[in-house]
């Protein structure tokens, strides 16, 4: 019996000494590792899933020939034979093709990690870095780009302030790589133009309120993920240079802009630098008339730069810096001529938008917005012992916008936002497999925010005091994964402000520019705290992708927009004043059907609030404030993709359809809609993209806003009738876009686009429903072409 074990032993050690272990790198095209393909070995049922530097290793194979398939959502799957020879190690190196047919995509803000979209049981639009190259040569204009390609998300306003363009009929939060663009504060609407299309690789749109980031996104929010130093040789890098002209009239309007970046490795450092320069000329409308200056893009400098290094310090660890820039400075030789218009009984009425006209306003200074992101952030991956990934970042942000004159100050005056932000995110992610199919994941970690924000007049008056605020916000998101069947999410936020307060005197201020100004209120500051605790859950089931149903709960919590309710202030104490934060639920159910080459993806949602989102003209006190009435919105989005011939052939069509109520505080029965500035009308957007061959695309797209009228004209003080702030009719319109790519060498690429191609007259929305303005009223740009090279290298 002793030797028969012995002789078992020594088998046993022959055998187990000449199994050999596969191991190896799995790489995309540009030489950039993968994480997370799955590897597996068909006959014995084997497998491993690549890390974060996208090396694998499987053991146990014995000698002989076995079929190893590569696959992830995104890539070609390849099917591979490899030999062993059952003696020691065996290094395969592999490289997975981009699948462009395919319609998933990785998500990263939705949970703070990497995650299929059809895993998340959300409402998430993802713009990738081809559509953005597609469509950047059309426009450099981010809000342009997004009102197409974002259901939910309201038209672009023609300017470069994005007021009125909501998601969903709420506010919305902007990122720059996670770093908050908007302020809360004092939100001057300006935060979707905070970084150039070029330096964009996808754009990450989460809809609904969410207690994923917290304060200041009770529609959702927009996160740009800028490109990364993914560079496979020492110098690599992208020459642009494109023109644009009005060509419904021509005099001074052409533009001109020139984008450069360079990447590359050098052994363990990879780096990227951007930057640009783009000038824009006159912009008229479909009749050859000068659009209104005001938040014009006309006669506009635009500065934007991005720079980030990589270093990686270990196989398990690596820091990047980077940050980016956006400066913007319009010079224009008009100054604005102000809309007009005339009410009926019944509702009919004569408009006549405003116009830009040749002048100057002594004193007045170029407006526009120069903002500085800051960024460092340190990876540590597979700690405590390889179930959990470590990240941080710690971030500045530094914003001063400057805004146009205006006469509703007493002897007139400019006033500037100036914001700055510091920041750090500690972030865990944990990864708990069960003995059974269940798999566990769990996001954590605490965000810690300061943020200083002030209005004032650029004489050095001042209109919204010094804020000083201090956040802390711990928060808990976990994922649950049953039997690769269905996706269970839960999660947590607990929001804790404390904010510091300057004493001050508000402005007087005529809103109506009727001469009417409000008495100035000296003020008495202090220290305020808001707190809050929200949460969110969803279900999804993906077992079949015909058919990937989701429901889901969330909550959002804003301040909302803290500085126009105290420069409307009449109480003489901070603590007298009725502040109170924005808390919102959102519930959803929608579902996404992949058939092949169609991709089919439909929401319904229902949200609450008990504060307003827009602001309202208070009689009372002369001033704008914001609505203190709860808000009820609900909608619907529809969208349909389909790819032909080796997607040669792409078309797709979406609808979006939101509404939403006024609740009376003192009844809570009373139901009243909401403004246009809240409201956007329905929104309709097509598109054909062809491509002939290798060499050739061409793409026609359409834009078109439907109707809304809901409000009923009133008799003002005067006696004429006329209607309220935000609440005036929105007649609709239709623009159609044509763009053409040829690439003339494989390095070297032409590409035409003309913009309201039909060369068709319009008001955009926001002209429309702030008509009672007068100062806001201005018509869209006519017919328009835009010329671009690039260069690869």
């Amino acid at each position: 019996m002793k030797y028969c074990l012995t002789i078992v032993a020594i088998l046993f050690s022959i055998s187990a000494f000449s199994q050999s272990v596969l191991t190896g790198k799995i790489t995309d095209q540009k030489d950039q590792p993968l994480i997370g393909v799955s590897v597996y070995v068909q006959s014995l049922q084997k497998g491993a899933v690549s890390d974060h530097t996208g090396k694998f290793e499987i053991a146990g194979l014995d000698k002989g020939t076995y079929k190893v398939s590569f696959s992830m959502i995104g890539y070609l799957t390849e099917v591979v034979e490899i030999s062993v020879d059952g003696e020691g190690k065996l290094e395969w190196f592999q490289v997975l093709m981009e699948d462009l047919a395919n319609l998933n995509e990785i998500v990263v803000s939705a949970s703070r990690h990497s995650e299929f979209l059809s895993e998340i049981p959300a409402s998430v639009t993802v713009v990738n870095e081809k559509q953005l190259e597609d469509l950047s040569q059309s426009t450099s204009n981010i809000s342009e780009i997004l009102e197409f390609t974002v259901p939910g998300l309201g038209v672009s306003t023609g300017t470069f302030s994005n007021w009125g363009q909501t998601l969903r009929g709420r506010s919305l939060l902007v990122m720059v790589d996670g770093i908050p663009q908007s302020s809360p504060l004092r939100n001057g609407q300006l935060g979707i133009k905070s970084v150039s299309p070029l330096d964009i690789s996808r754009v990450e749109v989460i809809k609904g309120a969410t207690s994923i980031f917290g304060n200041g996104g009770n529609g959702g929010f927009i996160n740009y993920i800028t490109k990364r130093p993914n560079a496979s040789r020492k110098i690599e890098g992208t020459t642009s240079l494109w023109g644009t002209s009005n060509l419904a009239k021509t005099k001074d309007a052409l533009g001109y802009g020139v984008y450069q970046s360079l990447k590359g490795k050098l052994d363990k450092f990879s780096y990227l630098v951007s930057g640009s320069f783009e000038q824009t000329g006159n912009k008229y409308d479909a009749n050859g008339d000068v659009i209104l200056p005001t938040y014009g893009l006309d006669n506009t400098k635009i500065v934007t730069g991005l720079a980030k290094i990589d270093y990686q310090l270990s196989d398990k660890q690596s820091i990047t810096l980077g940050g980016n820039i956006y400066n913007s400075r319009q010079d224009t030789p008009f100054i604005p001529g102000p809309a007009s218009f005339e009410v009926q009984e019944n509702g009919d009425y004569t408009f006549t938008p405003g116009y830009g006209v040749e002048g100057s306003i002594e004193g007045e200074e170029p407006t526009g917005s120069k903002l500085i992101n800051g960024q460092l952030t340190y990876n540590y991956y597979s700690i405590f012992r390889g179930s959990t990934d470590f990240a941080t970042d710690l971030y500045y942000q530094n914003t001063k916008n400057v805004f146009f004159y205006s006469d509703k100050f007493e002897n007139g005056g400019q006033s500037v936002i100036n914001a700055e932000k510091f920041g750090i995110r500690p972030n865990f992610t944990s990864n708990f497999p069960t003995k059974g199919s269940t798999n566990i994941t769990l996001i954590y970690g605490i965000d810690l925010l300061n943020d200083k924000t002030n209005q004032g007049l650029l004489d050095g008056r001042l209109w919204v005091p010094n804020i000083d605020m201090f956040s802390w916000a711990p928060y808990l998101q976990s994922t649950v994964k049953f039997d690769q069947n269905w996706v269970l999410k839960v999660g947590m936020r607990y929001d804790d402000m404390r904010l510091n307060i300057d004493d001050y005197n508000t402005l007087p201020y005529s809103a109506l520019s009727d001469g009417n100004f409000t008495p100035s209120v000296a003020v008495e500051g202090g220290v305020i705290g808001f707190n809050n605790l929200s949460f969110n859950a969803g279900l999804r089931f993906i077992k079949h992708q015909e058919f990937i149903p989701y429901v889901s709960y969330s909550q959002g919590f804003s301040i909302s927009d803290l500085g126009s309710v105290l420069r409307s202030a009449t109480a003489s104490n901070i603590n007298d004043i009725q502040l109170e934060p924005a808390v919102t639920e959102n519930f959803e159910f929608g579902f996404t059907s992949m058939f092949n080459n169609f991709k089919l993806e439909a929401v319904g949602y229902y949200s609450t609030s008990n504060l307003g989102t827009g602001v309202v003209f208070d009689e009372s006190i002369n001033s704008f404030v914001p609505s203190k009435q709860p808000q009820n919105i609900y909608g619907a989005e529809v969208a349909l993709d389909y790819r032909a011939f080796d997607s040669k052939l792409l078309l797709g069509v979406s609808y979006s359809y939101v509404e939403g109520v006024n609740k009376s505080t003192d009844s809570g029965s009373t139901l009243t809609y909401l403004g246009g500035d809240v409201i956007n009308a329905p929104k309709l957007t097509a598109y054909v993209t062809y491509n002939p061959s290798d060499k050739i695309s061409t793409s026609l797209r359409m834009t078109s806003l439907g109707d809304r009228d809901r409000f009923d004209p009133y008799l003002d003080g005067a006696g004429n009738y006329t209607y309220r702030h935000t609440q005036f009719p929105v007649e609709g319109y239709t623009l159609v876009n044509w763009s053409a790519n040829y690439q003339m060498l494989e390095n070297l690429g032409l590409s035409l686009a003309i913009n309201n191609l039909l060369n068709e007259f319009y008001l955009p929305a926001r002209s429309q429903w702030a008509a009672p303005l007068k100062t806001f009223s201005g018509t869209g740009e006519g017919i328009n072409a835009k010329l671009s090279l690039q260069y690869n290298f």
